[in-house]
């Protein structure tokens, strides 16, 4: 039968306070840590065993503790924390010994500690085998094509090497308004702190004068034991230069709520095991829970040192988190009274222990928010810019798509593509930034932007900015040589009416002769059109195949890339302004930070402005003007095999610079770059808004004819009988896959293209995962 007795020990562990446990861990600190084996202490809730029994009438108690029952080493893998578990002092060391197995039995650690009044106070061992970090090779960055928020990596040269961190969160001491992050990597004031953003590395302000490295205990809680002890905090400002280019967003979360306030009067137990979410910049997408709170993890020279807060894994999966994600927002999981996610703590470290299987889990040590915000004077900031998509782009990709899907000719194909729209892209009425929030946090991706919104981004293996998935997004078509090849001065003259030309050679000649002409542009080679042909080529087996799956699976994956193929700024040297007509600007002196009048590419700041910013606030204008272009437009040819694929989407282009040259974007951005952003977007449009719906019926006309042309070419009325909706699981497994249309450079994929122009048979092997991917990175000067 239960235990109903008031005095029962489950009973009085309960109302143990928080003040209780860390005025029992300051009185007997010392004590404990000069155990054998004892590396940390914290306070939080006894840690249940998951292989032991929940109580019942044989085992009312529901605890392990008392008798010792069990003897396998607890882990914080291998426990949990239980609606029953009661408050403990948590003893962390790094090698578990069974209590009989002590040579002298005063060396084992105790199961309780009795303070001066009399209290009983558990203790509570877990065995944590600490390693320094994680590789650093593991970790996966995520860039911007514009606009900057919490989630996003920061970059500090120092003595040669790049350090990276994340954003937090935007704050403001009423005057500035600066991006949070991580001291260590932000360094001394005035250091120059740069960014990834549409391909480019950019100072986008300084580490500024406030800052926090450690502060003693008692000073932030003065009413609670804790002498010789400091908090590592770890917190540096960013001096931003350009407010417009951020978004108080998270990336993969979106918009946030209200700060979690917490104090000596909020701080309480009831923390313990509360989930919580973040987006770190090197790791991504991150779930866990508080573990411990004051998680003692040093001690030097007489003082001891602790976090605010252990956060770890929640449930089977791990935390994962790598170098880079220092200043990463930890976040408390919406519910039914806050729906929004609350920022609650800063991340400033990482702890690696081995369970009992010798496998590492890695854990996050954070400040409290508050806390950080009350030091530096600051206020968190929630409402600037928001409501943008969480990938800046995704609206004209995905109406792009959804067009297309209405504009195939084949009767059979045109029913699977619309029974696969939500695979693919969206309803009409649903492309929106407010329906694309929070994409990559969903557990599908409509497939149109997974080359931008998986490929692209962390965790996945083709993720980072020097994976070779990022050249297959763009092509330089008009940077002009002199003297030129015998083909012609641009890609644009060397391919026009001259199909043959839409050959890896030629291209790589031309990206050679522009790498000795335009030393700085050396990384630009693009390879659009070859995707597409190495796609085509693959929606043309399946069909054979009848594998309906992978058809429809690399046809959406195609729009992506026919997308970019019809923005001017996509498929030009003057994707973010014009460098042959450099006008003075600020820059920042690399060595000193300081602000200063440079040259700066004419129109600076035009790709964000046109491709995001224009089209995002246009969505209804967009969508009927693209409806009435296709309704009187003639539907072109099919096509037989990929390299007339890239020979169309190669016209696509020439198409498209007929239309909207690239340098009329940007003079009509010089005109009106000094508005605000709204005013700005509109008076874009007003001028390039016509042009700018021309080209995208192109790109849906375009994207139509190669999936009729594929389906045609495989046979598909004869193949594929199935022309329903297809499970997002499959195609999500199809994706997720780096064998599923791996991303290749110029100088590799020649070899796979069949049927077209001879080629080179070398092949240059490409390490996808080449390149540092953890505290430092390195980058390419390449839009995303």
């Amino acid at each position: 039968m239960t235990n109903s007795d008031p005095l029962s020990i489950q009973t009085e562990f309960n109302l143990l306070s928080l003040r209780d446990l860390l005025s029992a861990r300051e009185y007997f600190h010392l004590h404990l840590t000069h155990k054998p084996n004892v590396v940390a202490t914290a306070v939080g809730r006894y840690r249940i065993r998951k292989s032991d029994p929940w109580p019942d009438q044989s085992n009312p108690a529901g605890t392990d503790n008392e008798g010792r029952r069990q003897h396998a080493p607890r882990t914080l893998a291998s426990s949990e924390i239980r609606p029953y578990s009661w408050p403990a002092i948590l003893v962390f060391v790094d090698r578990w010994v069974d209590q009989g197995d002590f040579k002298n039995p005063e060396d084992a650690v105790p199961p309780a500690v009795y303070m001066p009044n009399g209290q009983k106070v558990p203790i509570c061992v877990i065995q944590a085998e600490k390693e320094d970090c994680r590789p650093e090779g593991e970790a996966h960055y995520s860039y911007p094509a514009s606009v900057m928020g919490g989630g996003y990596p920061l970059i500090c040269d120092v003595q040669g090497k790049e350090h990276v961190a994340s954003v937090a969160c935007l704050v403001t001491d009423g005057h500035k308004t600066f991006a949070l992050t991580n001291h260590h990597v932000a360094g001394e004031p005035g250091t120059v702190i740069s960014a990834i953003i549409g391909g480019n590395k950019v100072p986008v302000g300084i580490t500024g004068t406030n800052q926090l490295t450690r502060k003693p205990f008692q000073e932030l809680y003065p009413e609670w034991p804790g002498s010789n002890t400091y908090v590592d905090l770890d917190v540096g400002l960013v001096d931003l230069d350009d407010l417009n280019r951020w978004t108080t967003q998270v990336y993969g979360i979106g918009e946030i709520g209200p700060l979690a306030d917490l104090d000596m009067t909020t701080i309480s137990l009831r923390l313990i095991g509360q989930p919580v979410r973040a987006y770190g910049a090197a790791s991504g997408e991150m779930h866990g829970e508080i573990c411990a709170l004051f998680y003692r993890f040093k001690s030097v020279g007489g003082f001891d040192y602790v976090a605010d807060a252990l956060i770890g894994p929640s449930g089977a999966k791990p935390l994962g988190t790598h170098p880079g994600d220092s200043g990463t927002l930890w976040l408390l999981k919406g519910d039914a009274q806050h729906p929004k996610p609350r920022p609650i703590a800063l991340q400033w470290g990482g702890q690696v222990f081995l369970n009992g299987a010798k496998q590492n889990s890695s854990y996050a040590l954070v400040t409290f928010l508050s806390t950080v915000c009350n030091q530096l004077d600051v206020t968190l900031l929630r409402d600037w810019k928001t409501g943008l998509p969480e990938y800046w782009g995704a609206v004209g990709h995905y109406s792009i798509a959804t067009k297309a899907c209405g504009a195939v000719r084949n009767e059979k194909l045109k029913r699977l593509m619309q029974a696969n729209l939500e695979n693919i892209s969206y309803d009409v009425q649903d492309i929106n930034k407010k329906t694309m929030q929070g994409l990559s946090n969903k557990d599908f991706v409509p497939l149109a932007d997974v080359p931008d919104m998986v490929w692209k981004v962390g965790p996945h293996k083709r993720g980072g900015m020097n994976a070779p998935e990022h050249a297959n997004h763009f092509a330089d078509m008009d940077r002009r040589l002199n003297p030129k090849l015998p083909e012609g001065a641009t890609l644009l003259e060397i391919c026009s009416g001259k199909p043959q030309n839409v050959a890896v050679d030629v291209w790589r000649r031309y990206y050679d002769a522009v790498q000795k002409q335009f030393p700085g542009e050396h990384e630009s080679r693009g390879l659009l059109p070859f995707r597409v042909w190495q796609i085509y080529d693959a929606m043309v087996a399946a069909v054979k195949q009848g594998d309906v799956q992978k058809f429809v699976c690399a046809a959406g994956i195609l729009s992506h890339y026919v997308g970019d193929s019809c923005q001017p700024l996509h498929i030009s040297y003057m994707f973010n302004g014009d460098p042959d007509h450099p006008v003075d600007g600020v820059i920042r002196d690399p060595k000193t930070g300081e602000k200063k009048r440079g040259r700066i590419p004419r129109g600076t700041g035009v790709h964000s402005a046109y491709e995001d910013d224009m089209v995002d606030a246009h969505v209804p204008e967009i969508m009927s003007g693209v409806d009435s272009i296709l309704s009187r437009a003639s539907k072109p040819s099919l096509v037989a095999g990929g390299h007339a694929a890239a020979v169309a989407v190669v016209d696509l282009m020439q198409k498209t610079f007929q239309a909207i040259a690239p340098k009329a974007i940007i003079d009509k951005f010089v005109k009106v770059q000094d508005q605000k952003p709204a005013a700005r977007a509109d008076a874009m449009w007003k001028v390039l808004g016509q042009d700018t719906l021309e080209v995208m019926a192109d790109g849906c006309m375009c994207l139509a004819q190669l999936w009729d042309s594929a389906w045609a070419e495989g046979n598909g009325d004869a193949r594929i009988q199935a022309v329903g909706s297809i499970e997002q699981a499959a195609l999500e497994e199809l994706y997720q896959s780096p064998d599923f249309l791996p991303s290749h450079t110029l100088d590799t994929i020649g070899p796979l293209l069949a049927g077209g122009p001879a080629h080179s048979a070398t092949v240059v092997r490409i390490n996808p995962s080449r390149g540092r991917a953890g505290a430092s990175a390195g980058v390419r000067r390449r839009r995303a």
